[in-house]
């Protein structure tokens, strides 16, 4: 019997860890940083101990003691049994952002950690600028857009989505008693609608159906959802400004940073990143131009000419730049996220202090709950497991569609059936 497993994701956004277990073999989908529906006990200005990341985390309850998963250099000696070979397992991660891949470095040798193409590339190129993940950099292997791979049992198809970073993907598993599928993150509204659309086709009538759902926990927004061609227009709106343009995009977004950098062009003006960003979005093939102290005068003397992406942790920079009243702080997604966010009060007391009008314009990376209630009623599974989300409970089924809210390390077969413990 194949048992289903939830490792995080539960209450929470993000998190996200599954895994399917048959015999002697066992398949994980994502490997996601743990973020606590509470206090984070590592928020700034708190620092990791180098090399007690996870062994920390573990200890705090803050990352899942899953038997056979982790490398034992990263453990404490009461932790070591966790690096004690179990099934033979398999990780698939769905995207390159920390809450689903966070923990892949920490993962034990000689487990093979597949990703789409795209997705592994995005992290490469973040590894070679610096952001390197935590723990030993992982030796990926690229899965192109409907791709199988077979490992025991377990037949792992990857299905590319649209999100708001390269390579997102859902995964369909197809197990000895069943079929089951992931959504990762996706949305509907984004630039490439039709690779979710195909995604829902291609999964329709699974058994069990894992689906992230973010923007449930808030309550909708009014009016149309945003998508990327309004916050192109608000951006060139905002291009007309008569001086300096301060901006925020989350580098990893690398289609919208592609284009914000077009429009910019097109209005003269280029945007300059922080070092670090412009070499990863350079790789990723963006024509970023990196801001350095000896562009300060060139931008004092022509700010019309510029738009800045500050480092928003180092926010007594924007002291040398020639801010005035009523200067724009473009935030499109980028850092910090929001209110939830340890840096956004910070932040905002900055803005407020330099007198920067901040303007929120961006366009979200998740499915809305509309959307995901019409996704779910499309493919009409036999059980949903709603994850990725403060509120499970906010999913509303289709007549003859089960939902199973999960609890961590709980076991269920297929049809979403609770098994007694191991």
């Amino acid at each position: 019997m194949t048992v289903v497993q939830f490792w995080g994701g539960l209450g929470v956004i993000g998190s996200s860890k599954i895994t399917l277990t048959e015999g002697s073999h066992r398949v994980m989908l994502d490997i996601g940083l743990d973020i606590p529906s509470q206090t984070d006990l590592f928020r700034a200005p708190v620092r990791e101990r180098a090399g007690r990341e996870l062994a920390d985390r573990l200890r705090l309850g803050m990352a899942p003691r899953v038997p056979g998963l982790w490398d034992r250099r990263w453990l404490s000696d009461e932790d070591a049994a966790l690096a004690e070979p179990t099934e033979e397992t398999a990780v698939f991660a769905s995207h390159a952002h920390i809450d689903h891949t966070g923990l892949a470095g920490f993962v034990r040798a000689g487990i093979p950690m597949h990703a789409h193409a795209d997705t592994v590339r995005v992290l490469d190129a973040l590894e070679a600028s610096g952001e390197r993940l935590a723990g030993a950099a992982p030796q990926w292997i690229p899965l192109q857009d409907g791709e199988i791979r077979d490992f025991g049992p377990f037949s792992v198809q990857c299905i590319r989505v649209d999100h708001d970073v390269p390579g997102a993907s859902g995964y369909l598993v197809t197990c000895p008693d069943g079929v089951l599928a992931f959504t990762g993150d996706l949305r509907f509204h984004g630039e490439h609608p039709e690779l979710t659309q195909a995604f829902v086709e291609r999964v329709r009538g699974v058994d069990a159906f894992v689906t992230e759902g973010t923007l449930m926990s808030f309550d909708p927004p009014e009016g149309v959802i945003r998508d990327e061609a309004a916050v192109n227009a608000d951006f060139v709106q905002t291009l007309d400004h008569a001086g300096l343009v301060l901006l925020s995009v989350y580098p990893r977004d690398v289609e919208r940073a592609a284009e914000f950098t077009a429009l910019a062009r097109q209005h003269g003006r280029t945007i300059l990143w922080p070092a670090q960003v412009a070499d990863f979005l350079q790789r990723m093939g963006v024509e970023a131009a990196p801001f350095t102290e000896e562009l300060l005068d060139e931008v004092r003397a022509q700010p019309a000419s510029y738009v800045i992406q500050p480092d928003t942790t180092e926010l007594p920079s924007l002291l040398d730049l020639p801010i005035t009243p009523g200067t724009p702080f473009f935030h499109a997604n980028g850092a910090p996220l929001g209110e939830f966010d340890p840096h956004w009060a910070v932040f905002a007391d900055w803005l407020a202090a330099l007198g920067v009008t901040l303007l929120r314009r961006g366009s979200s990376g998740h499915a809305t709950a509309d959307a995901i209630f019409a996704m779910i009623e499309t493919i009409h599974p036999k059980v949903v497991f709603p994850i990725h989300t403060m509120s499970p409970t906010r999913f509303l089924m289709p007549s003859g569609v089960r939902r199973v809210i999960p609890h961590y390390g709980e076991r269920f077969d297929l049809r979403g059936n609770l098994l007694a413990a191991d």
